[in-house]
């Protein structure tokens, strides 16, 4: 006979059973306990005379000589796959209750009073919480009874489920804690901390620069000014000659011009000043027509009081024999110690000129530092010696009184010297840091070997002077030759100077011969990357003298004397000449409308990187940000750049006729930013450009 599942689960105790008379009583008193229980299959173990009278009812169990066909059903059904799997559970898990507690649980312990009303009458959860342990049972199979039924008279044992609270809930110290507390702590603690995250974060969004630019010293990108005293400004002398307390008068109007650097290109005595102005008898002494050294003094002064810097020419030739190779020759004039004196003019001579102390065999270094004519610098365990001469003692004379940098002029016709390198490192020692040492171009090319690679790590403005007489093709070539030579091979090297006049050039507005030329030359130096250079008088379109009367002075028709008409509001003040001066005056600038535009361009390459930077590193390799883009019919097209940042477009017209253009190949469109006021901040399209005569302005290109 077969008994099929109801519901997929074993039946514990057989269908036959459950209907008949004699087994109401067991299952009237499970189903009380399962509905007085509050815990799903856990029932509150009965008291033990009922647990008793339970088990001995006869009619409640199953005998196996009632019934042999229901015994074997019920072991079928207990021994399919969920009854195995349940009795396996049941015996490994499970013991009588009869039995003691197992040894290998310490923390399960048996109350002797297990079985009283108080732990039979609560619900199971509560017992859970109040009582240290208690056990609870239930009616289990039992596959060893259902099998020798009859020896234990076919009742199955009762088997228990211990849970142990090891302590009620009151004796943890945690639960005595002040948790309110506890959590309005936490909370404005964590609050104050992402306020100060927060804080913190708009702290550093504030102090941080507003633009990430590359460093440049102040020397690099700056305007520089460059003066000749004599036509510059006459002060209180009348005597018709500029002089320093001229300069003194007029630092504000330099100042307003955005000027950084200002260039003195000869204050030493001379034979017959200015007209022989070259012709210097001593490079530390002051020309008295000038003033004196304490009017020197108070120049300086003035200028670093407006955080700009002076630097002087020395005209090195033909004043100067040579570097470094005066050698004192009388024993009268050498120390005591003669005979090293002997071993440092054998040095001189050689190739090398810097040996250690060991290889000299020279115990002492105050036996050589006391010889008279001889300098000599620590560096690196090493002994420079450059024989004492008129350099030196200018370089070093001039630095004590603040000046901050020396142009060599003439370096061209010493780079032959056999001391030429030993002598560059050793003004450049003089010089300490923050001051800066000039040449010019000529120098540089023609030095060779150790010569040039002196003038490249010791310089720091080379001089470039632009020749802009000759077209603009002409000047894109000179552009180009320095751009890719070797001013520009690495990132240490000089900078360029751009000097569009000097005292050895001819007036901008003469050679061009137009209206705004000189203005616009200027304006096109500071578009290009180096540091800039304008010379006296060109920011008003100054002319050369066209005097006849002074012929034998035609040579220096290029130093007239600066016109100061309503430069700015001390004209008015200032004394004017009583005598002629001693260069005739050129007639009056040309009218413009580029005046007062290198203020606003000083200020613009101050600020903006693509253009006062030298180059950009492409490939670890400086390459120069500048390009000519476009030459032709005298106008030029100059184009500045830099990563992530807006591009800048010079453009002028050096060219005697207004120019029409469609550059739309080039560029879309931009703003001016610097420029005549018809022009100022209007958007311009290169698809039709038109440039008047003269005229030059800054383009911000539209991104």
């Amino acid at each position: 006979m077969s008994n099929p599942k109801s519901d997929g689960r074993l039946p514990a105790i057989p269908n036959d059973i459950i209907t008949s008379s004699s087994s109401q009583p067991f299952i009237q008193q499970d189903q009380q306990d399962e509905e007085t229980s509050d815990c799903p299959l856990l029932t509150p173990s009965p008291p033990p005379d009922q647990a008793q009278n339970s088990l001995d009812n006869p009619t409640t169990f199953i005998r196996r000589n009632d019934s042999s066909t229901l015994l074997d059903q019920t072991l079928n059904n207990i021994n399919s796959e969920d009854g195995l799997t349940f009795l396996n559970i049941v015996n490994s898990s499970c013991k009588p209750m009869h039995d003691e507690p197992s040894s290998r649980d310490p923390m399960v312990e048996t109350s002797s009073n297990s079985g009283s009303s108080s732990d039979t009458n609560e619900p199971v959860c509560t017992q859970l919480l109040t009582q240290l342990n208690t056990a609870y049972t239930h009616l289990a199979p039992d596959a060893q009874a259902l099998f020798y039924n009859q020896e234990n008279g076919g009742k199955p044992p009762l088997t228990g489920i211990h849970l142990v609270v090891p302590k009620p809930p009151k004796n943890y110290n945690f639960m005595s804690w002040n948790w309110p507390i506890i959590r309005k702590t936490f909370f404005w603690s964590l609050m104050s901390i992402f306020a100060g995250c927060i804080a913190l974060a708009i702290g550093v969004i504030a102090t941080m620069p507003k633009r990430c630019d590359p460093a440049v010293e102040w020397w690099q990108g700056s305007l520089f000014y460059e003066i000749f005293p004599a036509s510059f400004e006459d002060s209180y002398k009348n005597d018709g000659i500029g002089d320093l307390r001229g300069i003194i008068n007029r630092l504000d109007y330099l100042d307003n011009l955005g000027v950084k650097g200002i260039r003195l290109n000869s204050i030493f005595l001379s034979k017959q000043y200015p007209q022989q102005y070259m012709n210097i008898e001593s490079l530390t002494e002051v020309e008295p027509t000038l003033g004196t050294l304490a009017d020197f003094d108070d120049l300086v002064t003035a200028i670093h009081k407006r955080n700009m810097a002076v630097i002087l020419d020395l005209p090195l030739y033909p004043f100067v024999k040579s570097l470094g190779d005066e050698i004192p020759d009388s024993n009268a004039t050498r120390a005591p110690n003669h005979q090293k004196a002997d071993q440092v003019a054998t040095l001189i001579a050689l190739p090398s000129h810097r040996k250690t102390l060991e290889t000299l065999q020279i115990a002492s270094v105050e036996g050589i530092t006391n010889i008279e004519g001889f300098n000599v610098t620590d560096n690196d365990s090493t002994v420079d010696f450059v024989p004492s001469n008129e350099v030196t003692k200018a370089i070093d004379f001039w630095q004590k009184r603040k000046v901050d940098g020396f142009y060599l002029k003439g370096l061209e016709y010493y780079t032959n010297n056999t001391n030429f390198v030993t002598s560059l490192r050793h003004f450049k020692s003089i010089l300490g840091p923050n001051k800066i040492l000039m040449c010019s171009e000529k120098a540089l090319s023609s030095a060779t070997g150790d010569s040039r690679n002196a003038i490249l790590n010791r310089m720091d403005l080379v001089d470039v002077i632009l020749d802009v007489a000759n077209g603009t093709r002409n000047i894109k070539d000179q552009v180009s030759k320095i751009q890719k030579g070797l001013l520009f091979q690495k990132a240490g090297y000089p900078w360029v100077h751009w000097s569009t006049g000097s005292v050895d050039t001819p007036r901008l507005a003469s050679t061009l011969q137009v209206a705004n030329a000189s203005l616009a030359v200027s304006l096109m130096g500071m578009m290009l990357p180096g540091t800039p250079s304008v010379f006296y008088g060109d920011e008003i379109g100054l002319l050369n003298s066209n005097s006849k009367k002074y012929s034998h002075l035609s040579h220096l028709y290029n130093l007239v004397p600066m016109i100061w008409d309503n430069q700015n509001s001390i004209d008015e003040t200032l004394p004017k000449y009583l005598i002629v001066p001693w260069m005739p005056e050129s007639d009056k600038p040309a009218t413009t409308n580029l005046t007062g535009l290198l203020p606003n361009m000083a200020k613009l390459r101050s600020e903006t990187t693509p253009i006062y930077v030298k180059a950009v590193l492409k490939n670890e390799e400086p390459m120069a940000n500048s390009d000519i883009r476009y030459t032709g019919n005298d106008m030029i097209v100059i184009e500045r750049w830099y990563p992530r940042r807006n591009t800048y477009v010079f453009v002028a017209n050096f060219g005697m006729r207004t120019q029409t253009k469609d550059l739309s190949s080039l560029y879309y469109g931009g703003h001016v930013v610097v420029g005549p006021e018809h022009k100022l901040n209007r958007n311009i399209y290169f698809k039709e450009l038109i440039i008047p005569p003269g005229e030059a302005f800054i383009i911000k290109l539209d991104k």
